[in-house]
């Protein structure tokens, strides 16, 4: 998506997707929410540089001293005060800022005066964690959420399903994006930003076999593993990732005995080979329940639990969600 064109005032032009503007409100309404949508701060806007790509104004330090930085945050004052009122939101602007080293996310954010989610999603940090000495941030003048229109992260396909309706489109140098004022992430994107999303499903255990292309113990072909193998003593207990409802609890031939469990935000857990199973199908069981133990059922070589992950039926990598999950 190319950047829009500007507006006379120097501001970016962006537009809604979706039809007309807020429930109620008649032309008038609209026109006057687009209006506000291309006013910014002339000297805050950004540009077009010779070379092509979008050049953003920079905060050279968070204190008063410098006068874009209190133009910054007179301008995420008033998107806060907007919001709080009801009242349309002034026009997006973003800055740059070069964040010293060893600073980490949420200090960050706080002297900003943002969420560290909005920062987070602006620059695609799937993880939160302290900046290297010189790194190159961008920083928006209203809270909310950005989302990438291809994304290419865990975090950022989960975003990727909140309605677009209403959204600011926009392009930056991270790409085109949506931008959703003034939204949070919910429980789930919060805990897989915090790597919080799965527990250890066993009290012990070690990663045998990852996730990846790998060489079949059983056939010896080269083929997908869609997760990990935890080498553990037959009989140990193992625990749910995360507190669901069990959508699938019996046997087959390849996993033998084994659970499914089915989370928020369109998330599965399986647990496979095991012994037996303490749980049935539809029952709601928390984080930490106990619904099985290890055993080797099923195409095994020997006691392990086969552990999986799946956003939405597609298998995703266990270790970068669950913690304690290294090989």
């Amino acid at each position: 998506m190319r950047p829009g064109p500007e507006s006379p005032s120097g501001a970016l032009r962006g537009g809604r997707s979706g039809r007309g503007g807020r429930s109620g409100r008649g032309g008038s309404g609209v026109a006057a929410l687009l209006l506000l949508a291309l006013v910014a701060l002339p000297s805050a806007s950004p540009r077009l540089s010779a070379e092509g790509p979008l050049v953003y104004p920079l905060l050279k330090s968070l204190g008063p001293e410098d006068p874009l930085f209190r133009q910054h945050q007179e301008a995420v004052a008033a998107a806060y005060l907007a919001a709080g009122s009801g009242k349309p939101p002034p026009a997006l602007t973003l800055y740059e800022y070069r964040a010293p080293k060893g600073v980490d996310l949420f200090a960050l954010a706080a002297r900003l005066s943002l969420p560290y989610e909005t920062l987070a999603t602006l620059n695609r940090l799937d993880r939160s964690r302290s900046f290297l000495g010189g790194e190159l941030l961008l920083v928006p003048t209203a809270p909310g959420i950005f989302v990438p229109e291809k994304p290419a992260s865990d975090l950022e396909l989960l975003l990727s399903y909140r309605p677009p309706a209403r959204a600011l489109r926009l392009s930056s140098r991270e790409g085109a994006m949506l931008f959703f004022a003034d939204a949070r992430f919910t429980p789930e994107e919060r805990s897989l930003f915090l790597g919080k999303l799965f527990r250890f499903p066993l009290p012990l255990g070690t990663v045998t076999s990852g996730f990846g292309e790998r060489l079949s113990p059983i056939t010896g072909k080269l083929s997908l593993h869609p997760g990990v193998d935890l080498g553990a003593p037959a009989g140990t207990e193992v625990f749910a990732a995360r507190e669901g409802r069990v959508s699938f609890s019996g046997f087959d031939s390849v996993l033998g005995e084994h659970v499914i469990i089915a989370h928020a935000g369109g998330w599965s857990t399986v647990y496979g080979h095991l012994s037996q199973r303490s749980v049935s199908l539809n029952d709601q069981v928390e984080s930490g329940t106990m619904i099985g133990r290890v055993g080797s059922t099923g195409l095994s070589t020997g006691p392990h639990l086969h552990f999986e992950v799946r956003n939405r039926g597609e298998a995703r990598d266990p270790e970068p969600l669950v913690p304690r999950m290294k090989q």
